[in-house]
């Protein structure tokens, strides 16, 4: 009898139905075979299942129930699964009946990994036609979607949300009309649930005109409405954190001005008690969600601004003497997401705002001077063809006015022992590389690069990295040969050696290291 050689072999004995092997020999036979699977295409799967048909890996599901192995063995027969129907569309597995009813059974399973398995292969329907997806959407399928909202493993339950979304900002009436009471049920299991169930309906509300409109007429947008004005102060937070979520998307900003939240959120960062906890704490997620709402490039702030005056905002709580310190961080980080684009950058340039910002950062220390580094490394990571931006860019590194230079500032505080400010420091040094007028500044200022390629001035791996970064965005630049000039080909050896090189013998690098 010839012997059992390859991984294929090996695992087709040990899961044949009529196999003796034991659960043990089971498991190391699917994950030899696992480690043994790589990019696997249709051709190579369909193969393997002409010696192991694909039932007799579902088969494999249950068999241990109630044994120490049980994980373990559905584990690694999912990543065995999983690989193998990597190059199946959602059309070619919907086709097999065998395959639909593995499905739903896998939709409807109490382990995280089988379900989770069956929710990726769900997932495809996304790449698929709009009809698949249609059928999808009106199928026993979407019903099982809806019930792993609630499913106990965050993980799993989270793609569901993203799933059902998805597929709900396509057909809004499967969320809306069709399955608005069963929704409704799910927003009484818990508030872990809820607050799932609210992310699917703001996701969804917000992805038409449409769907806004059979959201608001099923009732479903009043309870979150109600979340985001509730005293909890952790209900509230969940609830704008949602929100933040949202704010990203193209059409959030549509849904938050649709709902008047806008409005409400707008509101609610004039309330002048800033000692008290819960307004700190929501006035400061505020801050960073309006910030990123001005963030996203796809949303036209300029508008916002000449409606609700939201600098003139940043600007009050900034000269307020009484602010808070949490409230200030989150406003400093505000300015730095209003200025990570040349929109934004423009309006910040045309108020007394930076003016302040400038003066508070020179007597800044601790958690906040890390802050406003973090900030100004947004404002000056702005970049284009615009000779404006430049211009703008470099009047942002002028204001904060450092000695002997900006440079040598930074590089003093990126030498201090506190991590966060280091790396903020560091992350400023290399949006100022990313720009010419940097470059022009780090050349003339020989002892930056020597302090940059000296690697016995820096310990920490993260230190390592960042000083290899901001070199790498030197080196990398268009212009990098000529305005490095000397310094090019000292800066490229140490590129080519990595950013954890060790040299067995020191150097001197740069004469004025």
């Amino acid at each position: 009898m010839p012997s059992i050689t390859t991984p294929l072999e090996r695992v087709a004995s040990a899961i044949d139905p009529n196999s003796t092997s034991s659960i043990q020999d089971k498991i190391n036979a699917l994950s030899s075979f696992s480690h043994s699977l790589y990019d696997v295409d249709i051709d190579q799967a369909q193969s393997i299942f002409e010696t192991i048909p694909l039932s007799n890996f579902y088969m494999l599901f249950g068999i241990a129930e109630g044994s120490n192995e049980e994980e373990e063995l559905n584990k690694v027969t999912c990543q065995v699964i999983q690989k193998l129907l990597q190059p199946f569309t959602f059309d070619i597995i919907h086709s097999d009946e065998n395959n639909m009813t593995f499905l739903l059974q896998g939709l409807n399973h109490f382990s995280s990994d089988i379900r989770y398995l069956s929710l990726i292969q769900v997932e495809k329907c996304l790449n698929s036609t709009i009809q698949t997806m249609d059928q999808v959407a009106h199928s026993n399928l979407f019903t099982f979607l809806l019930t792993t909202i609630a499913f106990r493993e965050t993980q799993t339950a989270n793609k569901a949300v993203d799933i059902t979304s998805k597929i709900g900002s396509k057909f809004p009436k499967v969320i809306f009309s069709d399955n608005s009471s069963f929704i409704q049920n799910l927003l009484t299991i818990n508030e872990t649930v809820r607050f799932r169930v609210y992310e699917l309906i703001v996701r969804v509300a917000g992805s038409s005109n449409q769907a806004f409109e059979l959201a608001e007429n099923s009732g479903l947008l009043n309870g979150f409405i109600n979340e985001i004005q509730s005293t909890d102060t952790l209900v509230a937070l969940n609830a704008i954190e949602i929100l933040r979520q949202i704010a990203i998307t193209p059409n959030g900003f549509t849904f938050l001005e649709k709902s008047k939240l806008l409005d409400y959120l707008i509101s609610s960062i004039d309330i002048q008690d800033n000692n008290d906890t819960t307004i700190i704490l929501k006035k400061s997620a505020i801050f960073l969600l309006l910030g990123q709402l001005a963030q996203n490039e796809e949303i036209q702030f300029e508008p916002i601004e000449q409606k609700y005056h939201y600098l003139e905002k940043l600007q009050q709580h900034l000269d307020n003497d009484h602010t808070n310190k949490e409230i200030l961080i989150s406003v400093i980080g505000s300015i730095g997401l209003i200025g990570s684009n040349k929109e934004g950058l423009y309006l910040l340039h045309n108020t007394p705002l930076l003016d302040t910002f400038f003066d508070m950062f020179q007597t800044s220390s601790g958690d906040m001077k890390a802050e406003f580094l973090l900030s100004l490394t947004k404002l000056m990571s702005v970049r284009g063809e615009d000779p404006a931006v430049e211009q703008m860019t470099r009047q942002i590194y002028e204001g904060m006015n450092g000695r002997p230079t900006t440079l040598d500032n930074l590089i003093q505080i990126a030498k201090q022992p506190v991590e966060n400010i280091r790396i903020a420091a560091f992350s400023c040094i290399k949006s100022i590389a990313s720009h010419l007028w940097g470059r022009q500044e780090m050349v003339r200022n020989e002892p930056i690069l020597g302090y940059l390629v000296d690697r016995t001035t820096e310990h920490s791996l993260e230190g390592q990295r960042w000083k290899y970064d901001i070199i790498e965005t030197l080196i990398t630049a268009n212009d990098a040969q000529e305005t490095l000039g000397e310094h090019y080909r000292i800066l490229r050896t140490f590129i080519r050696q990595g950013p954890y090189y060790q040299s067995t013998e020191p150097t001197a690098v740069l004469e004025s290291a």
